[in-house]
């Protein structure tokens, strides 16, 4: 930066009427001026109305502050030199030295400056969490990140720190990427071993590791399914399979013996039919008119009744 300050002061002293350029060996020949003063005036030399009116030290560390946000904002930024580009001309404007006799002025200047500066940078930041609840030994934790710049950011880590890891493991960090206007979340696997309550920490980083914004710190109550639990449910449902299976059994059972009450009903039924067609005559158990009943062997001649004393031919 030295020489190219130095360059960029001799290229601009080309155009001052006042100097005359020449070689450098031309210049080592010639024989200094007899009438220059060599001696180098002391610090009560200078005026001391101009020195009260110089830039104090707070000024410089001011400036220093805002060059120092500058260059941890352009590193996130897809589009930096739409920022550099001015912020950087403010802050060349901020040391000139039209500033002298107008203190107030000047700290107006730069408290502006950095105001506006602090202002985008706020606009990348981490949306606040309300309690988070997790059932189980995994869960996944979403955490938003908003973006309400003009453009792209990108290069950001966003990582998570839990209280007590044993307790709560929040995963690996992710690195982000976040369009211009939009709003995204980014999903964490964690892995819960114990019940309780946890804080959790979520922390954007830059490239080379610096804090980015304020941290957002949330509550993460953990109430896990331990395994007492898993067998009283377990055994929950095995109570009400064996039920439905014993419930089943019994209908079974009881079809089934309805069946074989029908079935020695009709069996006793044609017992009883059986016994009195050996009581009529044993004619096999049909009765008279029925079908399968043997035709009688008398004749057919006569219809009307037979007489007193009458002889039928058999």
């Amino acid at each position: 930066p030295q020489a190219q300050a130095m360059a960029s002061a001799l290229r601009n002293l080309e155009q001052a009427s006042w100097v005359q350029p020449t070689k450098l060996g031309d210049a080592a020949k010639a024989k200094p001026d007899p009438n220059a003063n060599r001696q180098i005036p002391s610090r009560s030399a200078y005026p001391s109305f101009l020195r009260l009116e110089e830039l104090p030290i707070e000024a410089f560390q001011q400036i220093e502050d805002t060059q120092t946000a500058l260059d941890d904002f352009q590193v996130i930024l897809a589009q930096p030199e739409r920022v550099v580009t001015p912020f950087g001309n403010a802050i060349m404007r901020e040391m000139s030295t039209s500033w002298r006799g107008d203190d107030k002025g000047a700290a107006a200047f730069r408290t502006s400056v950095r105001g506006y500066l602090g202002g985008l940078t706020k606009k990348v930041r981490l949306i606040p969490k309300s309690e988070a609840t997790l059932s189980g030994r995994s869960a996944t934790i979403p955490v938003t990140v908003q973006n309400n710049l003009l453009q792209g950011v990108q290069g950001l880590t966003l990582r998570l720190t839990s209280s007590q890891p044993n307790r709560l493991d929040v995963g690996k960090s992710q690195q982000i990427k976040v369009d211009g206007g939009h709003s995204q979340s980014f999903k964490f696997e964690t892995t819960a071993n114990a019940n309780g309550l946890a804080w959790v920490t979520a922390q954007l980083y830059t490239a080379d590791g610096k804090p980015y914004g304020e941290p957002m710190t949330f509550r993460v109550n953990v109430t896990e399914i331990t395994a007492t639990v898993m067998l009283v449910i377990a055994g929950g449902v095995l109570l009400l399979v064996l039920a439905g299976v014993r419930i089943y059994l019994q209908r079974k059972r009881a079809a089934a013996e309805e069946t074989d009450d029908e079935e020695n009903g009709e069996d006793n039924g044609g017992s009883a039919a059986d016994e009195k067609g050996d009581d009529d005559g044993g004619t096999g158990g049909d009765a008279p008119g029925q079908p399968g009943e043997p035709t009688p062997d008398t004749g057919s001649e006569k219809s009307g009744p037979s007489g007193s004393g009458e002889k039928v031919d058999r």
